[in-house]
């Protein structure tokens, strides 16, 4: 995905215009009228599509309490609630999913189009709706009819339609939903560019460079690359700045934290359940909470704005949590065209011809621009949609994409509508069976005091034969490259229990040594799941405010790791040997008030720069400067690999000892230039601060600070407390870009002490004071209670709605 990439041109375009300025003006009176027309939260509301009378009560954080005589009533609320809150995130979202910013945002935005034109997004989500049953598509329906009255009942559009000139939205319609699920469902599945990394990494390196600069995940062996030559001749490019996109894109989701205790655990005898999902850190939140009453559904947890029902939250009975599992579920393929006919393809039967679709790109400002989309039989043909993918296509052959997310029969959308009315946790279980895309790891506890976990998701099976593992482009006609199938529900890594009472999932390998299937190869280091276990075993038993500690952890174990490697480190001037006296004082926490986190994430950066700039070049911008594992493996020196990196060798005390002094010497000048010659004033949250940005008035000269909502906060890389930051060369900051959005804690003995708290607020309107209210108490380590007892509900509202059928 581009946007940020279309979006930032498109900033940079129209913040030169002559009327903007002039516009934004208006549209402070504007957004001001919207509010006010928006912001009735009592009263009675006709609306057109409602069934029977509902009841909405909020409460001081803005989190509606729907109370609906059917489900569909129910759905039918929250879309009227989204539409009203987020409707410039939605309208965003399935334009991005569908292929049409470029009708908003011009020509910046064609590229992105063209690529999620030829995906076929779209395409997928209409195949998957034929195949929903009349109940799903019923609750669909409802929601979006819901959403359509909700626009129908706003005078004013939120503030962005009038910045970006974009027209009254269309009516929403149930496919809308099932685009913006699969849009979701990419972004977390995004690994297709490292196979074209890859080989253009083999281009550059050696197989040793290679296996030290990805090394295997802790007890796996190392993997080799094979060569590819002996099936199509790799292209020899530069690094360009679309695929540093595509990595940008995924170096945004850091991963999540999910884990549960059963009740020999916990102190009130039942199991507590956690959860922390990280994601791109945008205003508004990704999320929306909502509780939602109906005959047979009483539910409260976080949803999507654009989907009905919720996805990860709790009912009277049992909660569930999320990670992502980050499967290999996608591979390209190299199509061997046929020489004089390229409208076709070779097989292992024989040539075929591509499916031919014809797509119509709008484009505000130019003409409208016809798009051609083939699709093989392995999906569609990338290499015409991307220009990174074009540079990398062998002569005589076209790049096509398989993904399991565009299968016509992908079911998603029913675990949100399903889970909720879980009674129990092997009815849980039994919901995860429609969750398709993208593979997830779910862990769930029920009151009778059962915990669990599976991997639910559709996870490709490649042939035994298949030494490329997902990691090269594969030979198209060969059928042993082929998938075969998907791995069965039964035999997806799972466990009804938790073997010493605790079940722990931050996206780090969760196969058995013998599990017989190939899921991936890009685990997350262990880091955050080895340190979660260590604080659980550290107490006997736990309540929330022990799981709220552990969420809120910084302590750093790549730190731990790696200081005690550097700290030989010869300096000579004063400054130098204070700041390094500071470090060996140092906890390992990335504390907001501590000088040691500041110092330690600058000496990193540099000394990758150091090692990895001069050999990788343009694509040291791809690999990225975070990479503890490749720094643990050189500074030990294993397999002679400082030698390979190091100018300075393995030489005792420590390897790479220039470097290391080097990188340590630049991190103080720098440092010094953006904080001052006090060490006593470099503290980590002044440099370190957590960004929601807008899109895509976020990018606006001025006008950032507000729409985008910033705090200062502690965490790093591999706390617990996840910050997934970036490195701003002009501030000197360390921009946390993504991470908790939300963290959950759910208390099955008595549900309703269950906690929660988003990293901004519920408002999708930035005049709102529930645009950015709860972002203090994130920041602090704070929640706010997650209550479905109405009488508690009705005391503490302060406001009231009654929805009556038009």
């Amino acid at each position: 995905m581009k946007s940020a990439e279309s979006l930032g041109k498109y900033v940079n375009s129209i913040k030169s215009r002559p009327f903007f300025w002039l516009l934004v003006g208006v549209v402070v009176i504007l957004s001001g009228l919207w509010l006010k027309s928006s912001s009735t939260r009592e009263g009675v509301l006709e609306l057109a599509g409602l069934v029977q009378p509902v009841e909405v009560y909020r409460d001081r954080f803005d989190v509606p309490h729907v109370y609906a005589q059917t489900a569909d009533d129910a759905y039918f609320t929250l879309g009227f609630l989204h539409a009203r809150e987020r409707l410039w995130q939605m309208e965003l979202s399935r334009r991005a999913g569908t292929g049409r910013l470029a009708e908003l945002f011009g020509a910046d935005a064609l590229e992105q189009d063209r690529f999620m034109r030829t995906l076929g997004l779209r395409r997928a989500a209409e195949a998957n709706w034929e195949q929903l049953d009349s109940a799903t598509q019923a609750s669909l329906q409802a929601y979006a009819k819901g959403v359509n009255a909700g626009i129908a009942q706003s005078r004013w559009l939120p503030v962005e339609f009038y910045l970006t000139g974009a027209p009254q939205p269309e009516p929403w319609q149930p496919v809308d939903s099932l685009v913006w699920l699969k849009t979701m469902a990419w972004r977390l599945s995004g690994n297709w560019w490292e196979e074209l990394l890859n080989l253009r990494l083999q281009n550059r390196l050696s197989t040793e460079q290679l296996a030290d600069l990805f090394p295997p995940y802790p007890g796996d062996a190392p993997q080799t690359l094979p060569d590819v030559s002996k099936w199509y001749t790799p292209v020899a490019t530069q690094a360009d700045r679309l695929l540093v996109q595509h990595r940008d894109e995924a170096d945004k989701s850091v991963g999540s934290n999910n884990w549960v205790v059963d009740g020999s655990r916990s102190v009130s005898g039942k199991p507590l359940l956690a959860n922390d999902p990280h994601l791109p850190l945008t205003a508004p939140s990704t999320w929306y909470f909502a509780h939602l009453h109906a005959p047979g559904l009483n539910v409260i947890g976080a949803g999507l704005p654009g989907v009905p029902g919720i996805l990860l939250g709790r009912n009277d009975q049992v909660a569930w949590a999320f990670t992502n599992t980050n499967p290999d579920s996608q591979d390209v393929f190299v199509e061997r065209l046929v020489f004089g006919n390229p409208a076709h393809y070779q097989t292992p039967d024989g040539e075929a011809a591509f499916t031919e679709f014809k797509e119509t790109l709008r484009v505000k400002g130019a003409p409208d621009e016809s798009l051609i989309v083939r699709v093989s039989r392995h999906g569609p043909l990338i290499s015409t949609a991307d220009a990174d993918a074009r540079q990398a296509t062998p002569s005589g052959t076209a790049l096509a994409l398989s993904w399991v997310g565009l299968r016509a029969d992908d079911m998603t959308v029913r675990f949100m509508l399903n889970a909720g009315r879980a009674q129990n946790a092997e009815q849980l279980k039994a919901a995860a069976r429609d969750f398709h895309s993208p593979q997830q790891n779910i862990v769930y506890a029920d009151v009778q005091g059962r915990i669990g976990f599976i991997a639910a998701g559709r996870v490709p099976v490649r042939a035994q034969g298949n030494e490329l593992h997902g990691a090269l482009p594969a030979p198209g006609w060969l059928p042993q490259y082929d998938w075969q199938g998907t791995i069965p529900f039964e035999q997806l890594p799972q466990q009804s229990v938790g073997g010493d009472g605790k079940i722990i999932t931050a996206n780090q390998k969760i196969t058995p040594k013998d599990y017989p299937y190939f899921i991936t190869s890009s685990w997350a280091l262990p880091y955050r799941a080895e340190r979660i276990s260590d604080l659980l075993d550290r107490r006997a038993r736990h309540d929330v405010q022990s799981f709220a500690a552990l969420q809120n952890d910084v302590f750093n174990p790549v730190a731990a790791e790696l200081l005690p490697l550097l700290l030989n480190t010869d300096v000579e001037d004063g400054l130098s040997l204070q700041v390094l006296r500071n470090l060996r004082e140092w906890d390992y926490r990335m504390a907001a008030d501590a000088p040691q986190p500041l110092i330690f994430a600058a000496w990193l950066r540099h000394l990758s720069d150091i090692l990895l700039q001069d050999k990788l070049g343009d694509f040291y911008a791809l690999v990225g400067d975070y990479n503890p594992a490749f720094l643990v493996r050189v500074l030990n020196n294993r397999d002679g690999s400082a030698v390979r990196w190091c100018r300075s060798g393995a030489s005792a005390p420590t390897p790479c000892a220039a470097e290391a002094r080097q990188a340590f010497q630049d991190a103080i000048t720098e440092v010094r230039r953006h904080y001052g010659d006090d060490p006593a004033q470099w503290h980590w949250g002044r440099a370190h601060v957590s960004v929601f940005a807008n899109q895509p008035l976020g990018r606006l000269p001025g006008l950032g600070w507000f729409f985008n909502v910033e705090t200062e906060s502690a965490g790093g890389m591999d706390a617990v407390n996840v910050s997934g930051y970036r490195y701003d060369e002009q501030t000197g900051r360390y921009r946390g870009e993504s991470g908790p959005a939300f963290r959950a804690i759910y208390d099955l003995a008595e549900p309703d002490k269950s906690v929660f708290i988003l990293g901004t607020g519920q408002s999708g309107r930035p005049w709102s004071p529930h645009y950015r209210d709860m972002t203090s108490a994130w920041a602090e380590g704070g929640y706010l209670p997650l209550t479905t007892r109405r009488d508690n509900i009705e005391r503490n509202a302060v406001a009231g709605q009654h929805l009556l059928p038009e």
